[in-house]
This record gives C-alpha cells, sequence and structure tokens, in this order.
C-alpha cells in the first residue's frame, strides 16, 4: 500500500509555481503613482475630451469620416497638434472664451489630421 503525503496547508494542490532562477526580474515594472493621479483636475480631462468630441465631429464633417470613437481620437490628436502648430507658428486666432479657443485649435487640428491620415493612408 502506498503512502499518500498530505499537502502543507499554506499550499494549494496544483498551484505550483516554477521556481524563478535568482536574481530573474520581469523586464517591465508598473507603477503607479497615487499622489500625481489625485492631484489631476477631472474636470479639464472631462472638458478636453468633450472638445476633442466636438472638435472631431465637426472635422469629420468637414473633411468626411464617422464614429465616435474616431471622432474622439481625431479631435483629441487634433487639439495637440492644432495647439502645436498654432503656437509653433504665432497665430493667434482672436478668440478670447477660452473653451471655443481651444474647440476651434482642436478643430483645426483635427482636420489637419484627417487630411494627412488620407494622404498618407
Amino acid at each position: 500500500m502506498a503512502k499518500t503525503s498530505k499537502p502543507n496547508p499554506g499550499q494549494r494542490r496544483g498551484s505550483r509555481k516554477a521556481p524563478e532562477p535568482p536574481g530573474a526580474r520581469l523586464p517591465i515594472r508598473i507603477s503607479v503613482d497615487r499622489e500625481a493621479l489625485n492631484a489631476l483636475d477631472k474636470r479639464a480631462i472631462a472638458v478636453q475630451v468633450g472638445v476633442g468630441i466636438v472638435a472631431g465631429w465637426l472635422a469629420s464633417w468637414l473633411v468626411g469620416g464617422s464614429g465616435l470613437l474616431q471622432f474622439v481620437i481625431t479631435g483629441l490628436a487634433g487639439s495637440l497638434v492644432g495647439g502645436f502648430l498654432l503656437d509653433r507658428f504665432g497665430i493667434d486666432l482672436g478668440i478670447r472664451n477660452q473653451t471655443a479657443n481651444r474647440l476651434v485649435t482642436a478643430t483645426i487640428g483635427a482636420v489637419i489630421v484627417v487630411l494627412l491620415a488620407r494622404i498618407i493612408g
């Protein structure tokens, strides 16, 4: 008659991991800075996403396209591109309302992004 060994109370049956060689580490370490995450202005992010949606919709209305996700991506990329280009060339739109200025800048950038994507693709 064969003896059966009882498993240790801390171990579960079938859940053994292969021992890692000493000094082996995962190549990527992910950590979250909770203080920086709490410091983010949630309203500003929500406004920027809203501006991105509207700018993407306006750009797709002007040059064609569809889809909410595409609107958001195009609008957010457009806000970065538009802001960079207008700042780089020193162009002031003359719009004093900050939200309207963001919206027009993002729409201009989104139109540029859509046109570049069509030229490349």
